[in-house]
């Protein structure tokens, strides 16, 4: 998830698993018998289709067919950073439903966006986690996170897009200009998709997002990143240096889990945790999230939970300098 050090320290692509069958040889000879019972499940992400978190998710459904009596399908409903799909998540129909989340289900209560709180959700398990990189055009004047920064800090205008108001995004970005004095514009767009797709028609200058959900245009030569916010450069582009190694120790990331709607069933909840740890430990997704540039980083209940509270509090600590900056 997206993280200030100091205080914690794509076009889809399943070809691994691009039908039920080869989901289904993933887990030996014969299919798994089912585990998720009673009415199909709907797995809500609260982002446009096309992002990364969009991306894991029809991952991990493919990948969990073969567990349930009914196919679970994914269902977006973009909107508020990600609130109104929380809340979409919460809301009795006759389908059960999980949630993909993300850091906003902390950062958006915290902000008084939406009306959705982390206590209203049940952690299932973590899923991936990934740094956010700074990037621009290719044909844009910087060639280096030396120059974009010179740039921001010698005069203002310095358009960034970002997932939203109040997402990880905006928060890095804000931390970025309070550490090094950049004067720069958050654009916020209705998640990373269409924040990406920003940078690349020029409407902003530069955009903030996981490497993943931009690799494909960085690889295709239409993008260029400048840096990642994080402690080790990234396999995917060891030539990238990191911000830290540039002198400013900001350390952001986007982690992806699964989570459900507060009071479920019991059983549910532990068949949905066994169906988590069977998927996200499994050669087959690690290798479609290797295809999209992902990073696995399963964490079980507990772990994740524990993670949710830390990073709950360093965010309430967080927030209130984050405000005086803007």
């Amino acid at each position: 998830m997206p993280f200030f050090h100091k205080l914690l320290s794509l076009p889809l692509c399943f070809a691994a698993i691009s039908c039920w069958a080869q989901a289904s040889a993933g887990y030996g000879q014969h299919p798994p018998s089912a585990q998720i019972t009673g009415p199909a499940a709907e797995l809500v992400v609260p982002w446009p289709p096309g992002g990364g978190t969009d991306s894991v998710a029809r991952a991990f459904v493919q990948l969990a067919t073969p567990f349930a009596q009914q196919p679970p399908a994914v269902v977006n409903r973009p909107g508020a950073s990600g609130a109104i799909g929380f809340q979409y998540a919460l809301t009795p129909s006759p389908n059960s439903k999980l949630a993909m989340v993300s850091a906003e289900i902390l950062l958006l209560p915290l902000q008084g966006i939406g009306q959705v709180q982390l206590g209203q959700f049940e952690p299932i398990a973590q899923l991936t986690n990934d740094p956010l990189a700074i990037t621009v055009r290719a044909d844009a004047p910087w060639q280096s996170i030396e120059e974009w920064l010179a740039s921001a800090q010698s005069a203002p205008g310095l358009t960034i897009s970002t997932a939203g108001v109040g997402t990880t995004h905006h928060m890095a970005v804000t931390s970025l200009a309070q550490a090094t004095g950049a004067q720069l514009i958050n654009v916020p767009y209705q998640g990373t998709a269409p924040a990406v797709m920003g940078v690349l028609s020029g409407e902003v200058h530069a955009t903030i997002a996981a490497y993943a959900e931009l690799a494909h245009f960085v690889e295709a030569g239409k993008l260029r990143t400048l840096t990642v916010l994080a402690k080790e450069r990234l396999p995917a582009i060891v030539q990238v240096p990191t911000l830290r190694e540039r002198g400013h120790d900001l350390q952001w990331s986007v982690w992806r889990g699964l989570a459900l709607p507060k009071g479920s069933a019991p059983e549910l909840v532990q068949a949905w945790q066994d169906v988590a740890h069977r998927i996200a430990t499994s050669p087959q997704f690690a290798s479609t999230l290797k295809g999209l540039s992902i990073t696995p980083a399963y964490l079980d209940r507990k772990a994740f939970s524990a993670r949710l509270q830390a990073e709950e509090q360093a965010y309430r600590a967080l927030l209130p300098h984050l405000k005086q900056s803007q």
